[in-house]
């Protein structure tokens, strides 16, 4: 048995180490998962807030992105840290400062202390940003390059699921327990699942042996800085987060007001288009990792192109259930390259630069996702017809398309194409 556990495979990975690797995209999942849940908890929860806090609907609102802000803010410095630590001690740490927030989010909501909740919110999204940047890390390097792209990308669905836990559980939490209380539940079970994650990936063999690349010096930092497929990721990047928070944010009032539905009702319909990413994420990373031979480029081309196309029929839809089943192809579609974006940034770059990059890449997609809504809602307001968010998509989606083009293939040994 002892000679079956250290018997090397072809890749060089331990076979005994495959039940850990289940292990650990288990528990990085579920990591991910609570992160989440406890980001979207606001939203869930947005009237109650709104009575016992006596805030406005725009405060109550910014209250959900605070963690967002913040990650935005320290992104990059975070990332060039990380590139510089043992990453999977990070972990636990990261999952204890967003803890300690989420207690803060209990006492100044029970409070009534809005300006404690803006700070609580804004500290636990460091360790929100920190949980994203190093799990995809950490997972990654666990796993033999012909599989990272797809256990990255099944780690990250774990997110969207988190979303829907979030609200769904969040209300139903709140008749046990008054509703500050949610933020610590939520982030006590993250606490839990980071250590799961610390044990997982230290038992596992491939990263056990594999040596840790030396710290990122500033020379390297600049070499990623002047690396244009890493700009030419980041661009994929925003484009494909603007069309994803575009779709998200403004369709639940283009069928309001184009189909009659009620709010509650077009809310529900459009959640199908973020929560098949539970399965269309994972899918663009096996896609890629089998199908197309570790290329990426096929699926981000893919995903732009059918989401072009599926814009252009969602238009000219005219019924509410060709329209709803089109969006929801369209959010399969779309998310495909979720995923694949943080594989592809690390392979342009020295091992030792991969958090730095994995920051860049994600600090491009949640300054998209705050932009793009805003900017969506402009051109319906210069345009004066919901329609134009249509024409915003395609133009985003052969924007996306052309860009994947003229990138390089960061998958395979042979990189430019």
């Amino acid at each position: 048995m002892t000679v079956l556990r250290t018997k090397l495979t072809g890749d060089g990975d331990f076979v005994g180490d495959s039940a850990w690797r289940v292990i650990t995209i288990a528990a990085g999942w579920l990591l991910l998962l609570f992160v989440g849940a406890y980001l979207i908890t606001p939203a869930s929860i947005l009237t109650l807030m709104i009575t016992d806090l006596d805030i406005t609907e725009t405060t109550a609102a910014a209250l959900v992105s605070m963690p967002q802000v913040a990650a935005t803010v320290i992104g990059i410095p975070v990332g060039i840290y990380l590139d510089r630590v043992e990453t999977r001690a990070i972990i636990p740490a990261a999952a204890a400062v967003l803890l300690v927030g989420s207690i803060g989010d209990w006492v100044a909501a029970s409070g009534g202390t809005v300006s404690l909740l803006i700070a609580s919110r804004l500290f636990a999204g460091v360790g929100m940003f920190v949980l994203w940047v190093v799990s995809i890390n950490v997972v990654s390097r666990t796993f033999p390059p012909d599989r990272r792209a797809t256990a990255t990308s099944v780690l990250i669905s774990g997110y969207p699921a988190g979303y829907a836990l979030g609200q769904l559980g969040a209300p139903r939490l709140a008749e046990s327990i008054a509703w500050p209380g949610v933020f610590p539940v939520f982030g006590g079970a993250v606490l839990v699942m980071s250590l799961a994650l610390y044990v997982a990936v230290g038992r596992v063999g491939g990263f056990r042996a594999s040596a840790a690349p030396d710290p990122i010096t500033l020379i390297g930092f600049k070499q990623v800085l002047r690396n244009r497929n890493v700009w030419m990721v980041v661009a994929v990047t925003s484009l494909g987060y603007s069309l994803y928070m575009v779709f998200n944010s403004w369709m639940p009032t283009y069928l309001t007001r184009q189909f009659g539905v009620s709010l509650a009702e077009s809310g529900a319909f459009v959640a199908l288009f973020p929560a098949v990413g539970i399965l269309a994420r994972p899918t663009g990373g096996w896609l890629s990792d089998t199908v197309f031979a570790r290329r990426r480029r096929p699926v981000f081309a893919a995903s732009f192109v059918g989401v072009t196309v599926l814009s252009v029929l969602m238009y000219y839809s005219t019924t509410i259930a060709v329209l709803v089943a089109t969006l929801v192809l369209a959010g399969v579609f779309l998310q495909l390259q979720i995923g694949l974006m943080y594989q592809s940034i690390q392979e342009f770059v020295a091992p030792s630069a991969a958090g730095t990059a994995v920051s860049i890449a994600s600090v491009a997609g949640w300054a998209a996702s705050f932009v793009a809504p805003v900017a969506a809602g402009r051109l319906i307001a210069t345009a004066g017809t919901d329609a134009v968010l249509f024409a915003l998509a395609v133009g985003l989606g052969v924007t996306g398309a052309l860009t994947v083009w003229r990138m390089a293939e960061s998958g395979t040994p042979a990189a430019p194409v």
